[in-house]
């Protein structure tokens, strides 16, 4: 096998999701390194072994590339759908929630990532949900969630609400093979196109994962992003027992992410992320280097992408608007017999309106991957092939200032917390990386003022809108 083609080469080289397609082929295990990442066991050995871990090359979504997500898209959607650059193959496009049984109240955003398990699973259109769920830390090596199947409705929802948190699939893919049923799969696009792959080698997983659903997706983050999180609001990362990264409320904006961390004592403390060092999502601390070689923010290969409908419509209204991107007919059915019976809201977009809901999250896909891919290029490092050419999009001198601090705030931060860890001092993280975001976003601000000044002055205007509408 190549070495350019292998696992070893993806691993070593930071290009690692963590995903466990890999460990779910090969029968090994996933293991949280000391940076809070997932990564796999990887043997070696007798040409048997080497063999078994050629299959895992083509369920591992930075290889392969001839089963990229324009591939896998087309075989699983391309004679119903038409085809966008940015959102993939698709039916229709809508910002949607759901107006039943308080979903979307407890729900991060409009509520649809839940109600749809719940739906399926009342219409017997399956026998149980595979997503992430909240598990005791001392249980799972330092992990505050884990995959895990859920098969009753209350079940589904007390998994309701998004994780910015690694996760595996590994060992709930065992369970699935072992216990027979068709299943929901939820997960970033790097997961579900890896469960895309696993069902073109694996017939036991192809007919048991009747449907698979993606979240939007920034970026990734470690175990240790939520524990930098809670150190930060008092809670040493040994007293943390569980955490919820976006809490809803009447003065809280559907724009910002209020956590709240408990405590072992059973205490909870509530905070802003973005008070906090490396708190804001998008300043990319302890993101994976492997999301910055991702070209699939909204996944392409699933039949429904849920996320949020980040649009000026939709902000002004704090019980949240989720982006539906629908690509599977028998899930646009369901959601236009669920709209019609009243039981969610959904408003048709275009599929401009939805790659503008995600437009931060395109650009550095896009424009930013071209520009990262030509600097490994020009270094002499191995890359996953993407569908974005090395250098393909012209960048202006400010772009890639942006785009190399990004790099060095997610390296450095990365490393500065597991040294935070190790000398048992948040100060020291606090140090090397305050003035390293500050200088990110002073960079940001610079390049893009004229952007986000047109941002914030369409989300004003909304809410003037809203207002004269009440009055």
């Amino acid at each position: 096998m190549n070495k350019n083609d292998s696992l070893e080469q993806v691993v070593s080289g930071g290009y690692c999701s963590g995903c466990g397609a890999c460990a779910y082929q090969n029968k090994t295990k996933m293991r949280l390194n000391t940076h809070g990442e997932y990564q796999p066991e990887i043997p070696d050995g007798d040409a048997a072994i080497q063999a078994q871990m050629g299959e895992a090359v083509t369920s591992c979504p930075f290889l392969r590339p001839d089963l990229n997500e324009d591939v896998l898209g087309k075989e699983h959607f391309g004679s119903d759908a038409v085809h966008d650059p940015y959102i993939g193959y698709h039916l229709s496009t809508f910002g949607a929630y759901v107006k039943q049984d308080g979903y979307r109240a407890s729900g991060t955003s409009g509520g649809m990532g839940t109600w749809i398990g719940s739906e399926l699973l009342r219409r017997g259109m399956i026998d149980g949900v595979i997503h992430a769920k909240a598990v005791d830390p001392n249980d799972e090596g330092g992990a505050f969630f884990k995959y895990e199947i859920s098969r009753t409705e209350g079940a589904i929802r007390a998994g309701a609400k998004t994780r910015y948190h690694v996760l595996e699939m590994s060992q709930v893919m065992v369970e699935v093979r072992e216990r027979p049923g068709r299943y929901l799969f939820i997960g970033v696009p790097c997961f579900c196109k890896a469960v895309r792959r696993l069902q073109k080698i694996d017939p036991v997983i192809n007919e048991r994962i009747a449907y698979v659903v993606s979240l939007v997706c920034g970026h990734y983050k470690s175990v240790n992003w939520t524990r930098s999180l809670a150190w930060g609001a008092g809670v040493h990362p040994n007293d943390l027992a569980a955490f919820q990264y976006r809490t809803k409320g009447a003065d809280i904006p559907a724009r910002a992410y209020v956590f709240r961390a408990t405590v072992k004592d059973g205490s909870v403390v509530q905070k802003d992320s973005a008070e906090l060092v490396g708190g804001k999502f998008n300043a990319g601390a302890m993101m994976l280097n492997a999301c910055d070689y991702c070209d699939d923010v909204v996944g392409e290969t699933a039949d429904l992408t849920i996320g949020d409908a980040w649009l000026p419509k939709f902000d002004v209204n704090q019980g949240g608007t989720n982006l539906l991107i629908v690509r599977n007919s028998e899930i646009g059915r369901l959601l236009s017999e669920a709209r019609d019976a009243d039981c969610i809201h959904l408003e048709a977009i275009s599929s401009k309106e939805a790659t503008d809901s995600q437009s931060g999250g395109f650009r550095q896909r896009r424009e930013g991957l071209s520009y990262r891919l030509l600097k490994a290029q020009n270094e002499g490092r191995w890359a996953p092939e993407k569908r974005i050419e090395p250098g393909s999009i012209p960048l202006s001198g400010a772009r890639r200032r942006i785009y190399d601090e990004r790099l060095r705030c997610a390296s450095l931060s990365r490393d500065a917390f597991k040294r935070a860890l190790d000398k048992n001092d948040y100060g020291y993280y606090v140090i090397i990386m305050e003035k390293a975001f500050k200088r990110l976003r002073a960079i940001e601000i610079r390049s893009s003022f004229f952007r986000i000044l047109k941002g914030r002055l369409e989300r004003i205007l909304q809410k003037i809108k809203l207002r004269l509408h009440k009055l």
